[in-house]
């Protein structure tokens, strides 16, 4: 297990940052993503891009395109966005995400289809533009057999480094969404579930597991400082290497890392809790 063992002192990148206040303003009445998760995609992207990780993205379940300007947005210039719901409008959400993010019309790639259908078909579908994906946003059709062949297309195209989100993980009006998770990566062993927050999963190949716990341990600090958002750590069993964490808001005053039974102050002294 490798985890972080010295004070968070990392910042925000400022393009994330500015990106975020544009959206709030530009999309915040489309937009189905909750404040946190705004901050923790846009974070997340612009790290990518820092440490090298490129390739496409990818939303099954695009809706109005709110969560899709946001991903738009992070985009390199030779990077592309594909975007799977059967009920979109491709036209109107073209708009959208071109409006925002200034991307040029060739990295947007609409198939207005059921994803199970791409994914049967995937060969057929996808190429000659076969994505390499370092971001696969998730919300589409919520029954058991479409959140697990959802996953199925998305682990197949997912670059080194690259990042699966799943939406309404542990909403009780989608309970499929979870069983389907869980029973993906009990069938999968190579991909991980690395952190869970505000119903978002955060999957990743098993080897690259300790970066992203970084990430998501900076979470308190960071969002505490550029955001004034206050979101507590909890570390989950460590049995068989096949640990998260999960977030969640918490008050400014209280302790905002948390083991099993136990709540700290700070990340220092969960750490040395769990003997690490």
């Amino acid at each position: 297990m490798s985890v972080m063992t010295t004070s968070v002192k990392s910042k925000a990148p400022a393009r994330a940052l500015e990106i975020v206040a544009r959206y709030r303003s530009e999309l915040g009445e489309i937009t189905e993503l909750v404040e946190p998760s705004i901050h923790v995609f846009a974070q997340l992207l612009e790290r990518q891009a820092r440490e090298g990780i490129g390739g496409d993205m990818m939303e099954i379940g695009v809706f109005r395109a709110g969560t899709a300007a946001l991903l738009a947005a992070c985009l390199q210039e030779n990077e592309r966005l594909f975007l799977i719901d059967p009920t979109q409008d491709a036209d109107r959400n073209r708009q959208t995400i071109e409006g925002f993010s200034h991307v040029q019309p060739e990295q947007l790639t609409f198939h207005v289809l059921d994803s199970i259908a791409v994914n049967k078909w995937r060969e057929r579908v996808l190429s000659p533009d076969v994505p390499l994906l370092r971001f696969a946003h998730i919300d589409g059709e919520h029954s058991y057999d479409a959140v697990y062949s959802d996953l199925d297309l998305a682990r197949r195209y997912v670059t080194g480094g690259g990042l699966i989100v799943l939406d309404d993980i542990f909403n009780m009006n989608s309970a499929c969404c979870t069983h389907a998770m869980f029973d993906y990566l009990r069938d999968q062993p190579l991909l991980h579930l690395v952190a869970m927050g505000f119903r978002k999963a955060y999957l990743c190949e098993s080897r690259h597991v300790a970066s992203y716990r970084r990430f998501f341990l900076e979470l308190p600090e960071m969002l505490g400082r550029t955001a004034g958002l206050q979101v507590r750590i909890c570390f989950n069993s460590w049995a068989h290497e096949r640990s998260y964490v999960t977030f969640d808001t918490c008050e400014a005053q209280s302790p905002h890392y948390q083991i099993i039974g136990k709540r700290f102050h700070r990340l220092e002294e969960a750490l040395a809790a769990l003997g690490v």
